[in-house]
């Protein structure tokens, strides 16, 4: 296996889409080109001596061994699947669409299970695989789950309705962590939404319950909030409590503390240092490049996509 170097980014200006450029830079990876009709994808690119292109067309597959998507979440699988037809490997930024119909457009592409990584970064980090290993080995009861990212406004493409509101923007994360947990058949109990936070049109809070066959039953809260965080993921710009009750005992993840309870024994809590998850997925992603499987593959990707269509079908079905 080798490991790949040079990455181009599709989306480059936006917020994630930067991150990704720094994250890259960061790690020695070569940032080959970017791509972006914003103004500032032009310095962003002379910080690390990279090429502006004016389309994704543009790009040759002898020019990079990987090609980040960070686009729109509707606009990512068409760009994606004619990246991948190229014969590139693709990292695209979470969720792998705004919908299932939109995202299966890229079933039907030939090798997408091993040439697509999708943008999870939950699973980077360090306390995702030891929770997921306490899960495995015991009973548990219930998953309760706050996502909350920071937004002073909802605007631009967060504000299209067919975007899929902050349950596909961002507690898609939590739905995918979890769907990866619980293999079973998921079913939605309930939903509640609300765009009182930023009266901006779309849903910005949203609470949903459901349940996993022969699993737990699992309770999201989502919502953008206009207030700062005093610690939190991604530069403190999202706020992840994760607190999973068991016969054996309980286990809480909120943001870089773990506190661990076992039956009738006392808490213990352990902090780990705060890292930049976007850099930790791109080391993961370079090996991806080079030959090793994707954290997060297309069909995992789908499932948890397919998941928050449901989530919206049951907002449907109460109007």
């Amino acid at each position: 296996m080798t490991v790949a170097t040079r990455v181009a980014v599709i989306g480059a200006a936006g917020w994630a889409g930067s991150r990704h450029v720094h994250a890259f830079h960061a790690i020695g990876a070569r940032v080959v080109a970017l791509v972006d009709p914003s103004p500032r994808t032009a310095e962003l690119a002379r910080e690390v001596g990279a090429r502006v292109l004016e389309s994704a067309r543009q790009l040759h597959p002898s020019e990079a061994d990987l090609v980040v998507v960070s686009l729109p979440s509707s606009m990512q699988p068409g760009v994606t699947a004619e990246l991948l037809r190229q014969g590139l490997r693709v990292l695209v930024e979470k969720p792998v669409g705004s919908s299932l119909a939109n995202a299966e457009l890229l079933s039907g592409v030939e090798n997408v299970d091993q040439n697509l990584m999708v943008g999870y970064t939950l699973h980077h980090h360090p306390v995702a695989q030891r929770l997921a290993e306490w899960i495995a080995s015991v009973n548990v009861i219930s998953v309760s789950v706050r996502s909350a990212a920071r937004k002073t406004s909802v605007d631009s493409w967060r504000a299209a309705p067919d975007e899929g509101g902050v349950v596909v923007v961002n507690g898609i994360h939590a739905i995918e962590y979890a769907a990866s947990l619980f293999p079973g058949e998921a079913t939605v109990r309930s939903t509640y939404v609300s765009d009182e936070l930023h009266r901006a049109g779309v849903a910005d809070y949203t609470a949903t319950t459901l349940t996993f066959q022969d699993g737990p039953i699992l309770r999201l809260e989502t919502y953008w909030n206009p207030w700062e965080h005093t610690t939190g993921l991604n530069r403190n710009d999202w706020s992840l409590e994760i607190d999973v009750v068991a016969h054996e005992g309980r286990r809480l993840w909120s943001n870089w503390s773990y506190h661990e309870w076992d039956r009738y024994g006392s808490e213990t809590v352990r902090h780990f240092p705060e890292i930049d998850l976007f850099r930790e997925q791109a080391e993961a992603a370079l090996l991806f490049a080079g030959g090793r499987p994707p954290t997060v593959g297309y069909r995992q990707a789908l499932r948890a996509t397919e998941i928050a269509d449901a989530i919206l079908a049951k907002v449907r079905e109460r109007i």
